[in-house]
């Protein structure tokens, strides 16, 4: 569903289409967008949404280079020999109680995941003798970068949650940078079928309306019958 369907079921069913009740549509959108943030962060702290294949976006070959550790604005990797930081950073993701929204990072070939950590998971492992001999470790960085302390690795693949999928699907090295993109309402609107509705309750709440009952035409059809 893009957009402009989300945006065209929720006007349609709630009736904001005359001239009483009409909201412009960006910001409809906005609200929608927001509730869906909302639902999927929290069902994403729960775990309920990692079998939900078809609202993840695949990005392959996703590029990274060395850089002066010692520049590293995160001081726990700035004793780093080596440390990579990827060339573009990620598009929004949704976050909870779990962390970002980032499903799976894997080598190329795909026989190897990588073990995505924060900064005291780092730390902690790095006491011990040989955690770093056998694990590769991915941060994710405040500026939404990646970064890869200890080995040199250029590239990877992820699958990531993110309401912005034209972004992510740009990342990577199939990605078409500067290529034509959709607009705006042809665009995905990144929400499990299974949330839609509550989506939509979530957004009328938000704008202090309700669902609008259906007048039965013959209200005394049964009592005729």
């Amino acid at each position: 569903m893009d957009n402009n369907t989300i945006v065209s079921e929720f006007t349609n069913m709630f009736r904001l289409n005359n001239k009483d009740n009409r909201q412009p549509k960006r910001f409809i959108l906005k609200l929608l967008q927001d509730s869906a943030s909302f639902l999927i962060s929290q069902k994403w702290g729960e775990r309920s949404l990692l079998n939900d294949i078809n609202i993840y976006t695949r990005i392959e070959c996703f590029e990274f280079e060395k850089i002066n550790s010692k520049k590293c604005s995160n001081i726990e990797f700035r004793l780093c020999d080596i440390l990579m930081r990827s060339k573009e950073p990620l598009p929004k993701l949704f976050f909870s109680k779990l962390g970002s929204s980032i499903r799976d990072i894997e080598s190329l070939d795909g026989n190897y995941r990588f073990s995505f950590i924060d900064e005291t998971q780092y730390k902690r492992n790095k006491k011990r003798r040989h955690s770093l001999n056998d694990e590769v470790y991915v941060f994710l960085d405040s500026d939404n970068h990646l970064l890869i302390p200890d080995h040199e690795i250029y590239t990877i693949d992820l699958t990531v949650l993110t309401p912005d999928k034209s972004s992510a699907e740009d990342c990577g090295c199939n990605g078409k940078k500067g290529g034509c993109k959709p607009s705006k309402w042809a665009e995905i609107f990144v929400c499990p079928d299974k949330l839609l509705e509550s989506v939509k309750d979530m957004t009328a709440q938000r704008l202090g309306i309700s669902r609008q009952i259906p007048v039965d035409p013959n209200p005394n059809s049964l009592e005729n019958a």
